[in-house]
């Protein structure tokens, strides 16, 4: 099984609200006993671990991050500025960290390695799905910070890393009080890629496609037919997947019908890209590792989703599969043929803009201009010459695959829509749980941190003021003199 991101946040989440729980009934006997000083020994590690994940995936353009403020307090929370504020730091020292809260950093130090190498965020889709990510990781900072201030609230030599947590409560509220339902995105379904699945197929698939697209000299005819067959299959294997899990119920219906509907029209977009007219032709060879991944690629999907001719049914395909892992897997394979869709159209903006590569049958040129004696020629004696700049067939080409590229952008962004993870509880700390998530509850106790102040009018203020002039009408009658 595949452990993805969302899995490790469900997790994270559900033990943070546990120990919420745990320290609130331990509040209402009052028996904290050291818990404090445990907690407290633990929390660097909780601060650099979720500083790891902040960073892991990078904002562009980087002035929309406006998560400076919490990376500092969480930065300097991470170099021991609890410990140093700390007066009673040998005391701390010698307490065995709590080991509840240190299973927390511990699965976002797991979520930080798993996000290591993922793509800026640039587009509205990566960045409200980034925003997401952020908002999971800080409530779980924010519902640490509020459970761990009670725990030092009696003790006079703790009030200074007291009001460090406070400030780390002040400032993760903001983006811990996003609603559950705007934090599902893309990064959820990042995972550990086995071997031998249909991960590490789509993987493979996709680095060797992308390399072998991206090459001027290794590209060829076959290369491109070959990916958008490949892109064919994937596009509609996504779409049966979605439409299974929104017939089992698993998925919000009318998200999955938008992306089920996108996800056709990707599938037909590729149709053209994969059958190129035989009046046109790219000499090349073939490369061994690209034809190696996309055969794996097929063979999985046809041995664990076909059945003969078609396609399991979705009884069936639950039966074989966890969904959820499923539909994300999907996912990540429909950005995968992004990322595909993408090198496959510069490669053809290249070879079509770019004179000596495309060949073309001397009998099909259709520019008069380009008819000459050479052209006929060839033409007589069924010959092939190299395609001139602007022939309709290679604007018809590169007209394909800018359609593919658009189709499956709206694709992967509707299929992404569908990663919305439906239960609601209150604590009495300022924490809800909302969806599989900790949301913070806005709270009346935070300090202001900017005050205005109102001076009251001067004496005297209201008998200076002179009546308004009234527009229009006939004027009033002056004073009597």
């Amino acid at each position: 099984m595949t452990t993805t991101v969302g899995m490790l946040l469900d997790d994270v989440h559900t033990r943070a609200w546990e120990l919420c729980a745990e320290l609130e009934d331990r509040r209402a006997e009052n028996r904290y006993g050291e818990r404090g000083l445990e907690v407290l020994a633990v929390w660097p590690r909780l601060a650099t671990a979720a500083l790891r994940v902040l960073d892991a995936v990078p904002l562009e353009p980087a002035w929309l991050d406006d998560m400076g403020s919490v990376r500092l307090v969480l930065g300097q929370v991470g170099r021991g500025v609890l410990e140093a504020t700390a007066d009673n730091g040998s005391a701390a020292a010698s307490l065995k960290p709590d080991p509840a809260v240190g299973e927390l950093a511990l699965r976002l130090g797991l979520i930080a390695d798993l996000l290591v190498g993922e793509k800026p965020a640039r587009t509205d889709v990566d960045r409200a799905a980034l925003e997401g990510l952020q908002a999971n990781v800080v409530s779980i900072v924010h519902a640490v910070a509020t459970v761990s201030l009670p725990l030092l609230q009696d003790r006079d030599h703790l009030q200074a890393p007291r009001s460090v947590l406070a400030a780390v409560k002040a400032r993760t509220e903001r983006f811990a009080m996003i609603p559950a339902e705007r934090r599902s995105g893309r990064y959820e379904d990042v995972g550990a890629v086995t071997s031998k699945s249909l991960d590490a197929a789509i993987s493979t698939w996709v680095h060797a496609t992308v390399d072998i697209l991206s090459s001027r000299r290794g590209v060829s005819q076959a290369a491109l037919q070959v990916a958008a067959g490949d892109a064919l299959i994937l596009t509609a294997t996504a779409g049966t997947v979605c439409a299974a899990a929104r017939r089992l119920g698993l998925v919000d219906a009318d998200r999955a019908a938008v992306a089920t509907s996108a996800l056709g029209a990707a599938h037909a977009a590729w149709r053209r890209p994969a059958a190129w007219p035989e009046t046109v032709r790219l000499e090349g060879v073939r490369d061994p590792e690209h034809v190696h991944a996309s055969r794996q690629l097929r063979k999985l999907v046809t041995d664990n989703l076909r059945q003969g001719r078609d396609w399991l049914p979705p009884e069936r395909m639950a039966d074989r599969f966890d969904m959820g892992l499923l539909l994300g897997t999907m996912r990540r394979g429909v950005h995968g043929v992004g990322n595909v869709a993408l090198a496959h159209f510069q490669a053809l903006d290249t070879l079509v803009r770019g004179r000596g590569r495309l060949w073309i049958a001397a009998s099909a040129v259709t520019q008069a201009a380009y008819r000459g004696p050479t052209t006929i020629e060839a033409a007589l004696r069924h010959g092939w010459v190299q395609m001139p700049l602007g022939e309709p067939a290679g604007r018809a080409l590169h007209a394909d695959a800018k359609h593919a590229l658009d189709m499956t952008t709206m694709a992967l962004a509707a299929l992404d829509r569908t990663a919305a993870s439906v239960t609601t509880r209150q604590s009495d700390g300022g924490l809800r749980w909302d969806r599989a998530r900790i949301v913070a509850v806005e709270t009346t106790d935070q300090p202001v941190l900017f005050e205005t102040v109102r001076s009251s009018p001067l004496a005297g203020f209201r008998a200076e003021q002179r009546n308004p002039i009234q527009l229009g009408g006939r004027p009033a009658p002056g004073p009597r003199r």
